[in-house]
């Protein structure tokens, strides 16, 4: 965890040198084509928010749950408020429930984190991609440009000038228009493809990072989920001890009475002990089961 944050802490600090460093050569390429270079610019600092927000809470997420064991939280405890992963676990392990259990099996709990740790994935790897498309529209409006600007320069020659000189000042003044478009073109994919570059390292720094997190969580939620799994396992077999003494404490009561009958009229004390007998027999099955 601590790598990858660094990690993206390098990276950042390497653009905004490179962007000091050559801040008028790309002020020149992004005025060729301000306004589709401009919606590459906002791709690219929308994909940066969204990643450095990511890295940020997954990292200060991971930092309380490195520092703080889940069995001293409490139901009350505000302090998880800040850290909505850390609750949604917590609360999916009983420790800040009322009841204490845990009503999910480990795969759901699992699922359920792997969701969390994911989301806002499709749109980082969209922005990606319409970076690149913003720069192949570029491209190709550059293109456009530029055809059109020739078309127009050789519409404008006339071979049947006599002065080469004016000829060639009218063939240089044309090509400024087709130089123009593409200018266009190529500052549009040079944006676009720098841009598409800096997201695709933030998106391999992020993955890092949510791996690195969901492995964490997922020991911690394991030694958690089988010390309570052994808890219930002990508590089930005491309350099952205490229904067999129980069990043996009522057919003992029932012999006895049984006993007392044997003075008894002889046809009742048949009867009374047949049933007794009975229902002796049926809690004796129902203990061995």
């Amino acid at each position: 965890m601590v790598k990858n944050f660094l990690a993206y802490l390098f990276l950042s600090a390497l653009l905004v040198v490179i962007f000091v460093i050559g801040y008028e050569p790309i002020m020149g390429y992004y005025k060729a084509n301000p306004y589709i270079n401009g919606v590459i610019l906002l791709t690219l600092i929308v994909g940066f928010l969204i990643y450095t927000v990511k890295i940020i809470s997954l990292s200060s997420e991971y930092r309380f749950m490195n520092s703080v064991a889940f069995g001293k939280l409490q139901i009350n405890d505000t302090s998880l408020n800040n850290y909505p992963i850390t609750k949604n676990i917590a609360k999916n392990l009983g420790i800040i429930s009322s009841n204490k259990t845990i009503n999910k099996s480990l795969e759901e709990i699992l699922d359920e984190l792997y969701s969390k740790i994911e989301s806002g994935k499709d749109i980082s790897r969209y922005l990606i991609n319409l970076a690149v498309f913003l720069g192949l529209i570029g491209t190709f409006y550059g293109l456009l440009l530029t055809i059109g600007s020739v078309s127009n320069v050789i519409d404008g020659l006339s071979i049947e000038q006599q002065d080469f000189g004016v000829f060639f000042d009218s063939l240089r003044n044309g090509l400024k228009s087709p130089l123009s478009g593409m200018t266009i073109a190529f500052s549009s994919s040079l944006f676009g493809l720098v841009t598409s570059l800096i997201l695709g390292l933030y998106e391999i720094i992020s993955k890092g990072v949510k791996q690195t997190y969901f492995e964490f969580c997922e020991s911690q939620i394991r030694l958690y989920y089988k010390a309570s799994s052994n808890q219930r396992v002990s508590s089930s077999s005491n309350d099952n001890l205490e229904l067999v003494s129980k069990l043996s404490e009522l057919i003992n009561s029932l012999d006895k009475i049984n006993n007392n009958f044997s003075n008894s009229n002889e046809e009742i004390k048949k009867e009374i002990s047949s049933e007794f007998k009975n229902l002796s027999k049926n809690i004796k099955d129902l203990v061995k089961k």
